[in-house]
């Protein structure tokens, strides 16, 4: 319930993807959390994306920066 109420009042932003695959896709996500950036040592990359919670998935994903077309508030 505590969950709900707070996903209810938590901002919201619409992220549209490309995925692996080359598949676009939306997703509504929370703020994405840079703080936590990802990394993908294999490219000696530090940072490549971020995550953030996906309210469809109901859990945190990551999302690539290269991969992000465009990302809007709610």
């Amino acid at each position: 319930m505590i969950k709900k109420l707070l996903n209810r009042f938590s901002p919201k932003y619409l992220l549209v993807y490309r995925k692996q695959d080359g598949k676009v896709k939306t997703y509504e996500i929370s703020r994405p959390q840079l703080k936590e950036a990802i990394a993908n040592k294999q490219e000696g990359r530090n940072n490549v994306g971020f995550k953030a919670y996906s309210f469809a998935r109901g859990q945190v994903r990551n999302f690539r920066h290269d991969r992000v077309i465009s990302i809007t508030k709610l």
